[in-house]
């Protein structure tokens, strides 16, 4: 007799048997990808270390179904950009000023910099739209309000830049005066019903042109306060 020390398996399940199971669990998951994890939720007649045994790999696993199984996308709780703004109030009010990274992060946020980063693609823009939600109003430019302020146009004129301040360099203005009046210093962040204005320095009629060093964060009091003379 000749002895061997294997033995012979007499529950040994088949390749083609996995793979049915493999479709019947797709199936039950809508045709969706499915973990290992998930497999062993459900599976009946065999478990996920027997087809990795078989096919080494689970994505293999699941690519000898047969099918092109379709994503999963991961379900997540969209926060209400209310709340950033919410939890920006409270830090910019309490430092009087716009926080920076640094701040915001020595302030026990309930929002990390980094998430409301990708949020608004980018700090100063998250700080940008948190202005304007506490306007309740966009930040205007001088053409926006032109209808509202006294303007002399002179056609003849040639400008190298228009009018119409792109909002890239509104933007730039807004960071670079602290989302703040040049003139008196109020902020929407901090002093309630204060709308900002993006103005030029030297007017436009009087052939200023519309770059940053000729443009300054004014409120709207102060802005149509001061006259094309000054």
């Amino acid at each position: 007799m000749d002895y061997k020390l294997t033995r012979h398996r007499t529950d040994k399940i088949s390749d083609a048997k996995v793979v049915a199971e493999l479709k019947r669990v797709a199936e039950f998951y809508n045709f969706k990808k499915f973990t290992y994890h998930e497999f062993n939720k459900v599976s009946e007649t065999c478990k996920g270390t027997t087809v990795l045994r078989i096919f080494g790999s689970w994505d293999k696993a699941l690519e000898a179904i047969g099918q092109n199984l379709k994503e999963r996308k991961t379900e997540r709780t969209q926060i209400p950009t209310e709340n950033f703004f919410r939890e920006m109030d409270r830090i910019w009010t309490k430092l009087g000023h716009r926080p920076s990274k640094s701040e915001w992060e020595a302030s026990s946020p309930q929002y990390s910099y980094s998430g409301i980063f990708k949020r608004f693609s980018g700090w100063t823009n998250a700080c940008f739209q948190f202005v304007e939600w506490k306007m309740g109003k966009k930040v205007l430019d001088e053409k926006q309000e032109v209808a509202q302020k006294f303007s002399v146009e002179i056609k003849s004129q040639k400008f190298s830049t228009k009018r119409d301040i792109p909002l890239k360099l509104r933007l730039k203005v807004l960071q670079r005066d602290n989302f703040c009046c040049a003139f008196c210093g109020k902020s929407p962040a901090t002093d309630h019903g204060t709308v900002l204005h993006i103005d030029h320095i030297k007017p436009y009629s009087k052939g200023g042109e519309t770059e940053l060093d000729n443009l300054q964060t004014l409120c709207q009091k102060c802005n149509w306060g001061k006259s094309n003379d000054e």
